[in-house]
């Protein structure tokens, strides 16, 4: 990789986000950097949280934590009541070595303990939230935990120590949950000496180190956002002490400011977000809920006119993609196991409860209102249902151009198409990857993601891990860093045609080679044409397949619903069977099957696929 194309991906990051990240990294290089002298003492012993008015009657509350652990969204199967050990990997146990070292001295990515994030899985205190359900439904042993936990939370990680500290969104997670927790206790008008000295602990972390999160142009800086400017709402209300109000008021100016222009730069005219993916929208979105939840609670200014604009639209955004039987998403994009509000019996990868709250609070009315998961959350949280949303009826061809995806519609089958042309850092290799959907079901699938740092991450962002064509074994931009593609790949043509539902996109890489995908959907017919073109030396189309294979026999392979034939140049394709990794959850690993097919020439690779 030449030198040119490494500065050319660092100019298109933007200037002021690669000034901002330049300004953190040096500063903690060199100890000037203000987060570094940051004091505060340590938390005051004593209860957290007590149950101010009991809440009868209330929904079914969340699995999560309840009577073991949980990671990543997924169940782990340990029961256990105890405190896990904060500073160990939750999956595999091993613990980080250098705990008692203050935040900046522990490596992110070179630990023996592995994915740094399986050590923070366990201190975003999402079990907050499930113990303050318990404990609001009358369970007097789950309000004994959730003290108890907090209390040993504290006690091993006294401010600025150890890893849990290392990131200012990790800590603004926790500061939501906190918050959050006190409103299902109906607790929230009031706040515990503790709880008090931990909010502010954990906004003195934050408030530094902000020019370092919007550098990311990502939810770092939204879930800042949320954490200064709800948790410092929640100080200058209710604080003990005038001289914490006082200080509040500097994260709530902060908070208020950062959240502003955030959403004005992230989020997209057609409702979509800068890090394309759906799991990283809903976090955005569930942030921007938390902080109109406080906003209003509190009874503040409220935002721009255009802050309720584009969280409207990225409301709307969500719903579309949303399927409304079980409540999934396309898992295209990042997918970290992010999940602010485990709240109710919803699960993680039913989207609808972020959906009903959102619309709720910026559309004034309610998605998925007839949905328990949906009606548990806006009951917990005190939030009062609006005038229903129906269903709408899907245009057959709708087009995310900002967003990057294209969807074709046809009764119960749906088609999302990943458009190139990204405008924002794109994360996985993924350009015209296809994923098809009959009702509920995911017929043809993406790769997804497992893992940021575990061994073989990096196969699950390659172009091998998607529905689209691979040229020479390379993925369709050049690797940078672990986090950055070079090359970003440009939208050549775009064809909406609406009077025989397809679409036509195309790209032309780096190295030369074009690639002209064209969908057609008609009943439950599915014709995909691949142009390629260029000077490659191998081309390699793969489909991969939720379900088992059952059969595969030259230019046809069968599955569970799905039929499948490919034609290179007019001529039966010869189809092979692989096992293709597969990833629904962080860190969960799945074997799923896939047939590719070769060609060394340019020409026009002809897919049809039958969906019954």
């Amino acid at each position: 990789m030449n030198l040119f194309t490494k500065l050319q991906a660092y100019l298109q990051l933007g200037l002021r986000s690669i000034f901002d990240v330049a300004v953190y990294r040096i500063g903690l290089k060199t100890g000037m950097h203000p987060v570094l002298r940051v004091k505060t003492p340590p938390v005051p012993v004593g209860s957290f949280f007590e149950i101010c008015e009991a809440r009868q009657p209330l929904p079914r509350a969340s699995l999560v934590w309840q009577d073991r652990p949980w990671a990543f969204g997924q169940s782990l199967g340990e029961k256990s009541d105890s405190p896990p050990d904060w500073h160990a990997n939750i999956l595999t146990k091993a613990i980080v070595q250098n705990a008692d070292e203050q935040w900046n001295r522990i490596a992110t990515f070179t630990m023996k303990t592995g994915d740094i994030k399986t050590v923070w899985e366990a201190s975003r205190l999402d079990w907050v939230l499930a113990f303050a359900q318990s404990a609001a439904s009358g369970n007097n042993e789950a309000l004994e935990k959730l003290n108890c936990w907090l209390s040993d939370w504290n006690e091993k990680n006294p401010p600025y120590q150890g890893p849990n500290w290392m990131c200012g969104q990790e800590a603004s997670i926790r500061v939501a949950h906190l918050l959050l927790g006190a409103f299902i206790l109906n607790s929230a008008n009031q706040i515990s000496l503790p709880v008090e000295a931990m909010i502010l602990a954990h906004l003195r972390r934050i408030l530094p180190t902000i020019g370092y999160a919007r550098g990311q142009n990502n939810n770092h800086a939204t879930s800042e956002a949320m954490a200064l400017y709800a948790g410092g709402l929640w100080l200058q209300n209710c604080a003990n002490d005038q001289a914490t109000r006082d200080e509040a008021r500097k994260y709530v100016k902060a908070g208020s400011r950062l959240a502003s222009e955030r959403i004005e730069s992230l989020v997209f005219d057609d409702g979509g977000f800068a890090q394309y993916s759906h799991v990283y929208h809903r976090l955005m979105l569930d942030s921007l809920s938390v902080i109109e939840l406080a906003r209003h609670h509190f009874d503040a200014p409220k935002f721009s006119d255009n802050f309720y604009e584009k969280a409207k639209t990225a409301s709307k955004w969500l719903r579309f993609f949303t399927e409304p039987q079980k409540g999934d998403v396309p898992n295209m994009g990042s997918n970290d196991g992010a999940w602010l509000l485990p709240i109710g019996p919803g699960l993680y990868r039913d989207f609808r409860p972020s959906c009903a709250l959102a619309s709720t609070l910026f559309e004034n009315k309610t998605a998925f209102a007839e949905i328990e998961s949906a009606a548990a959350i806006l009951s917990w949280l005190n939030v009062e249902p609006k005038s229903p949303i129906k269903l709408e009826n899907r245009p057959e061809v709708q087009v995310f151009s900002d967003s990057g995806i294209a969807a074709l519609s046809k009764g119960d089958l749906r088609i999302y198409m990943r458009l190139p042309g990204a405008r924002f850092r794109p994360h996985q290799a993924d350009a015209l990857h296809l994923d098809i959907w009959k009702g509920d079901q995911d017929l043809l699938v993406d790769g997804g993601t497992y893992s940021y740092a575990s061994s073989g991450w990096e196969y699950f962002p390659s172009t091998a891990a998607h529905n689209s064509i691979e040229f020479d074994k390379r993925d369709q931009m050049p690797r940078i860093s672990r986090f950055l593609f070079g090359s970003w790949l440009k939208r050549d043509v775009l064809i909406e045609d609406t009077q025989n539902n397809s679409i036509c996109c195309s790209y032309v890489d780096s190295w030369g080679c074009q690639h002209e995908r064209s969908v057609s959907l008609k009943e439950d017919i599915i014709l995909v044409r691949d142009r390629i073109s260029g000077p490659f030396k191998s081309a390699v189309l793969r489909w991969r397949f939720a379900d088992m294979i059952t059969s595969v026999s030259q230019n046809t392979a069968m599955s569970d619903g799905v039929r499948l034939s490919v034609t290179v140049d007019g001529e039966p394709a010869n189809l092979e069977q692989e096992n293709m990794p597969c990833s629904i959850h962080y860190h969960d690993r799945l074997e799923r099957k896939a047939v590719k097919t070769s060609t060394h020439i340019p020409g026009e690779l002809i897919s049809i696929i039958t969906c019954s």
